[in-house]
């Protein structure tokens, strides 16, 4: 069996296996196409290069979605701490609320027993002048009466009664009584002044109990329409929460199904290398995104890699040490992997920048970042998280192709490209 018949008949059993798949789960609609348009010739690196482009495109896609994932999950966080922070707010208002209630209630409940001291001791005051006016008008006919005795002589006192021992005693009781009810009127003066001010003292009390009633109520007043208010700013930051959830569960949605077309893909173009890998660009010139060689794992390597680099202008002996720092936006840098490093370090997902990713997979994950000057390590996976070992790599722009092999059996490809920079791609396969 050739070459060529063994890939068409891995071909034919995967797509076999895919349909097993597909009838033993028919609720599966989804089918991408993984061929090039009838316009194109299959075997035509024309095809690769429209594999490719879709391929690109997808790329370029989830690194937009992994970007705006992140923003949601930024958002997200900043929503649910607000959501906390006001929900705190709220129960801290409806407890100060509720003491309030207390306070409101006690100065009730002081305003009426303050109420009932003042209508006891008015009631009082009342009995008082009622019984200084009785005392008055039986002062005032006594002092009549001891008036009218005082212009009488001793005799005609005398001639008015029968006997001297009655006289005697009529006028020492109109005395006796002139002086006790003058100081009868004087206590009862003092106790209605007493009275009075302790009445006018009370109702001042009450007045001040109820301003501070008042103002207790119109804090309450106000304390609830802060409660309605941070209620109200709760329910947007709720709403725009659940939004923000949808909005990531259709980034997500559309997310795997991009992998799912990127898995398609790459197989695709894994089977048009496997079969028409004599079409890789070796040498001479080439253009951007053209395809140069194969993720391997030659020279001193601890597995398949792509060592990635760029320098501003050609230095013999150093092809392969980056000066550019690629990462400062040439390249992207995604969210992390599910891969983590000896040293802690989760491996994050890579994208294209300003510059095209210089190899292909439907996950291109970054292994090391800066070394060897500003070069960095990529690694192709495939959907199912294995490596994507032979994984296409391709030309970031225009340029003239040169191969070599270092000092360790690593082969390697760099491009002298038209802007004077040189990239390189060590760690290929033969």
């Amino acid at each position: 069996m050739n070459k060529k018949t063994f890939v068409k008949t891995l071909i034919i059993l995967v797509f076999v296996a895919l349909s097993f798949v597909l009838l033993a789960k028919p609720y599966v609609k989804e089918t991408y196409a993984v061929s090039c348009p009838s316009n194109i010739d299959p075997d035509s690196i024309e095809c690769l290069d429209y594999l490719r482009d879709q391929q690109e495109k997808i790329q370029k896609q989830q690194g937009s979605i992994q970007k705006q994932l992140g923003n949601e999950a930024y958002q997200q966080l900043s929503l649910q701490e607000k959501i906390t922070y006001m929900t705190n707010q709220i129960e801290q208002t409806e407890r100060v609320i509720k003491t309030l209630e207390v306070e409101i209630a006690a100065n009730d409940v002081e305003i009426k027993l303050l109420e009932k001291d003042i209508m006891e001791k008015e009631d009082y005051i009342s009995l008082l002048r009622q019984e200084t006016d009785i005392l008055e008008q039986t002062v005032n006919q006594r002092i009549t009466e001891s008036y009218k005795y005082s212009f009488v002589g001793p005799l005609e006192i005398f001639l008015d009664v029968k006997s001297l021992s009655s006289a005697l005693r009529r006028t020492k009781y109109l005395i006796a009584t002139r002086s006790q009810d003058i100081v009868s009127l004087e206590e009862y003066s003092f106790k209605i002044v007493d009275l009075k001010e302790e009445e006018e003292k009370l109702t001042s009390q009450k007045a001040a109990v109820q301003v501070k009633r008042n103002s207790t109520e119109e804090e309450k007043l106000n304390l609830a329409k802060e409660a309605q208010n941070l209620q109200a700013q709760k329910a947007e930051k709720d709403r725009l929460l659940a939004q923000s959830r949808a909005n990531e569960a259709q980034l997500k949605a559309t997310y795997d199904a991009n992998i799912k077309k990127q898995n398609a893909l790459d197989a695709a173009i894994i089977a048009y290398i496997n079969e028409h890998g004599d079409q890789a660009r070796m040498s001479g010139r080439v253009a951007g995104g053209d395809w140069i060689g194969r993720m391997g794992n030659t020279g001193y390597s601890t597995g398949a890699h792509l060592h990635f680099s760029v320098r501003s202008s050609f230095t013999s002996g150093k092809v392969c040490q980056g000066n550019i720092p690629v990462l400062s936006g040439y390249l992207r840098q995604g969210g992390a992997s599910w891969i983590i490093g000896w040293d802690g370090w989760k491996w994050p997902y890579m994208y294209s920048g300003t510059m095209r990713l210089p190899i292909a997979g439907p996950y291109v994950i970054m292994t090391q970042n800066y070394h060897s000057g500003y070069a960095i390590d990529l690694k192709s996976y495939k959907t199912d998280r294995t490596t994507n070992y032979g994984a296409p790599i391709y030309a970031i722009l225009p340029g003239v192709l040169y191969r070599g092999v270092d000092g360790y059996g690593g082969v390697y490809a760099y491009i002298k490209h038209d802007n004077g920079w040189v990239s390189c791609y060590l760690h290929i396969q033969e």
